[in-house]
């Protein structure tokens, strides 16, 4: 029987994390393996630092021994191995959880970066930095160290939680029971998708900015198991969910370039014409953020389709005009 190093070692740390412990025998009948086999892992746990002891199995066999992880400990490692690969992705993906700093988090974060970098750059004296992101126009999370922390208890937990949340078109903050999916990091700002219990689980999506107080309650939700972050916002253009527009933009020739190199929805096509300008095509959700895209190309862009569309930018261009 072929055992997968990886996956064996984390099925003998979980095992010997249980109230229990773990004998050999037990972890041994678990892995398939023979006891020479657990005793060579003893080496994988030594080399990753997992703080493990044994106790004489009192229950059992007094000559025997059960083992154990010291939790406390085991919370301050990692145990896993990464390839060179690995640790730039990893670099590249803390590079931008920019969303925290202003915060107390911040120290935390640069923390953990500077463990990352330490085992990717070999030479110590190098000083030019191998992934970087632009962050400008971020939302600052500064005095919401607190909500977040809970937050992240919530999901890790299944755990539903009452919120007080202000919505942007609402006057007063309104209060009410979520059920907390995903933590989504979107524009240099962190978004929330919920279950909303009190309309049946209605999947919604708040942005944690404007998250005024959020509280553990003691019930225990179950996700749906047709729920899949990713699915949820594919059809969107930005971070909201709705229903999927046509959209079909003529680019001139200045842009089209820059407008052709990106995927901006789905059945996306492009259409080349004689005069180097681009027809680009594609359906999404979000209308408002496909409108502010529309118009971050000013004269070089012009709606052609959908009908509803071409009339919500000619009317944010006249009031554009009015301002000056």
């Amino acid at each position: 029987m072929r055992i997968d190093a990886e996956t064996s070692l984390y099925d003998i740390i979980d095992l010997m994390r249980r109230p229990q412990g773990a004998s050999v025998q037990e972890i041994c009948t678990t892995l398939g393996c023979q006891r020479t086999t657990f005793y060579r892992y003893q080496d994988k746990l030594n080399a990753f630092g997992i703080p493990y002891y044994n106790k004489d199995d009192l229950d059992g066999n007094t000559s025997s021994k059960r083992w154990f992880i010291n939790e406390e400990d085991y919370k301050r490692t990692i145990p896993v191995k990464l390839d060179h690969v690995e640790r730039m992705m990893l670099r590249t993906i803390l590079g931008r959880a920019r969303v925290f700093d202003g915060t107390r988090l911040k120290s935390r974060m640069d923390g953990l970066r500077a463990k990352i970098n330490s085992t990717l750059l070999h030479d110590r004296t190098k000083r030019i930095a191998t992934t970087m992101y632009s962050f400008k126009g971020s939302i600052s999370y500064e005095g919401k160290e607190e909500i977040i922390d809970a937050l992240c208890a919530c999901i890790e937990s299944n755990v539903r939680a009452t919120v007080t949340y202000q919505s942007a078109k609402a006057k007063e903050p309104k209060q009410y029971d979520i059920d907390p999916y995903t933590l989504v990091d979107h524009g240099n700002a962190l978004y929330l998708i919920v279950g909303i219990t009190k309309h049946d689980g209605d999947i919604r999506i708040l942005a944690v900015d404007r998250i005024k107080k959020l509280d553990k309650t003691e019930m225990i939700f179950t996700i749906p198991e047709s729920f899949d972050p990713e699915q949820y916002l594919n059809p969107s253009f930005g971070i909201f969910v709705e229903e999927p527009i046509q959209v079909r933009v003529r680019f001139n020739q200045e842009v089209a370039v820059y407008a052709r190199e990106r995927t901006w929805g789905q059945d996306q096509t492009v259409v080349d014409l004689e005069d180097g300008a681009i027809e680009l095509s594609f359906t999404a959700a979000g209308f408002e953020e496909i409108v502010r895209w529309v118009l971050s190309f000013g004269k070089g862009a012009r709606v052609l389709e959908s009908e509803t569309l071409v009339e919500r930018v000619k009317e944010e261009l006249k009031g554009a005009i009015q301002c000056y």
